[in-house]
C-alpha cells in the first residue's frame, strides 16, 4: 500500500493522456517537406485528411543526378558513376541537398569533400552555386531541372535513389486519396 499512493496519480494521469489522443479531433492537414521535395503538383485548396492511425507509403521513387554546371565536360553524358566524381569540388548543402557524408557512405570513399558549404535551403541559389562553378550537388532530377546555367546527370552507379514519402492515416477517405494522387502526380 506505500507504493501505490505515488504510483496511483501517476496512473491517473496516464489514463488522461490516453484519453485525449482518443478523442476525435477536427481534422487538419499537415503538409511537410524538405525543400528538394516541394513541388507545384498540388494547386488549388488541399483537401483536409481523415483522422486516424498512420501508414507509410512510398510516392516517388527516382535515381538520383549530380547537379553540375552547363560547361562542365561531364554535363553532356546521360549518366556517371558517382565513385569517379570523389575527388570533385563538391557543395556541402545538408538542408538542401544530398549530404557529403551519405555521399562517402553510398560510394564507399572518403571522398567528396566539401569546397563550399551552403546552410541554406533555396535550391535557386544552390543553382546559383553550381552554375558559378563553386561545386557539384546531389539531387533529385526532377528537382534539379530549370535551375539556370546547370545540368543534371543521372547516378547509374552505385545505385541510388530519392525517395518521396507521403505519410497518412490508415484507411484514408477521400479527401486524402485525392491529396495523395495530387502530390504523387
Amino acid at each position: 500500500m506505500e507504493h501505490a499512493r505515488p504510483l496511483l496519480p501517476r496512473l491517473e494521469a496516464a489514463r488522461a493522456d490516453l484519453a485525449r489522443l482518443t478523442r476525435v479531433r477536427p481534422a487538419r492537414l499537415a503538409l511537410a517537406c524538405a525543400p528538394a521535395d516541394l513541388t507545384p503538383a498540388p494547386s488549388g485548396p488541399l483537401p483536409l485528411p481523415d483522422v486516424g492511425p498512420m501508414v507509410t507509403r512510398a510516392a516517388a521513387e527516382e535515381p538520383l543526378a549530380v547537379l553540375l554546371p552547363a560547361s562542365h565536360p561531364l554535363a553532356g553524358r546521360p549518366a556517371l558513376h558517382l565513385t569517379d566524381l570523389a575527388d570533385a569540388r563538391w557543395i556541402d548543402a545538408p538542408d538542401t541537398a544530398v549530404p557529403l557524408a551519405e555521399l562517402r557512405a553510398a560510394a564507399r570513399s572518403d571522398g567528396f569533400a566539401a569546397q563550399v558549404t551552403y546552410g541554406g535551403t533555396d535550391l535557386r541559389g544552390l543553382g546559383m552555386l553550381v552554375a558559378a562553378g563553386h561545386g557539384l550537388a546531389a539531387l533529385a532530377p526532377g528537382v534539379a531541372e530549370g535551375l539556370a546555367g546547370t545540368v543534371a546527370v543521372r547516378v547509374s552507379a552505385p545505385r541510388l535513389v530519392h525517395r518521396t514519402e507521403i505519410v497518412h492515416p490508415r484507411g484514408p477517405g477521400e479527401p486524402v486519396r485525392a491529396l495523395v494522387a495530387a502530390l504523387a502526380g
